[in-house]
C-alpha cells in the first residue's frame, strides 16, 4: 500500500512540476508569464520567439525582434506614429498563410501604443493558425518589436480567454 502511495505522490508530484506556470523573458525589458515552460526558437532573422502549447488547441506565444538593423530606430519608429501600423499589418497578412484579420485596432497596451489584433484562422494554411483564432497585442520598446499571441482551437473563443496571458506582461522602465 505505501509503495503505491508513495507512487501515485510522485506521479502527481511530476504533474504539478510540468504544469507550473513560467516567468519568461521575451527581451530586455517584457516577461511573460506562460502557463508551462515554453520552447525557444531563434529565427535566422533575429527574432526569438517563445511557444507554450497548452494542448493540440490552445497554445501562447510571446515574441523579440530587434529591428535596428534594418534601419528601424526608436527615433524612426516614434516618427511614424499610428501609420507604423499600417504597415506593419501588410507583412503580417502576408505571411499567415490564407488568415484574415477579423479585428484590428490602435490601443495602449501595458502604456505602450500597439495593435491589437484577432486573427481568424479557419482558411490559413500556416500550422500555428490553421482552423484557429489567435488574439494578440504588437507592441514596440524602442527598435525592438514584441508580440504576445494566445491561440485557440475553439471557434466560440474569444479575447477574454487570453486575458490571464496578456495581463501577466510586465514592462521594465
Amino acid at each position: 500500500m505505501k509503495k503505491v502511495l508513495s507512487f501515485i505522490l510522485a506521479v502527481s508530484l511530476s504533474f504539478t512540476a510540468f504544469a507550473q506556470s513560467t516567468t519568461q523573458p521575451i527581451s530586455e525589458k517584457v516577461k511573460v508569464v506562460f502557463p508551462g515552460k515554453p520552447e525557444e526558437m531563434k529565427a535566422p532573422n533575429g527574432a526569438v520567439v517563445y511557444t507554450f502549447k497548452k494542448d493540440s488547441s490552445m497554445a501562447y506565444m510571446g515574441m523579440s525582434f530587434d529591428l535596428s538593423a534594418m534601419g528601424l530606430t526608436a527615433d524612426v519608429i516614434s516618427s511614424m506614429g499610428d501609420g507604423l501600423w499600417d504597415q506593419m499589418k501588410g507583412g503580417m497578412v502576408a505571411q499567415m498563410g490564407g488568415a484574415t484579420l477579423a479585428k484590428d485596432e490602435v490601443t495602449q497596451f501595458k502604456g505602450k501604443s500597439s495593435l491589437y489584433m484577432e486573427i481568424d484562422g479557419s482558411n490559413s494554411t500556416a500550422p500555428q493558425l490553421q482552423g484557429k483564432k489567435a488574439y494578440g497585442y504588437v507592441f514596440f520598446i524602442g527598435s525592438v518589436l514584441h508580440q504576445v499571441l494566445f491561440y485557440s482551437g475553439d471557434p466560440k473563443s474569444k479575447k477574454e480567454d487570453g486575458a490571464a496571458f496578456f495581463n501577466s506582461v510586465t514592462i521594465a522602465d
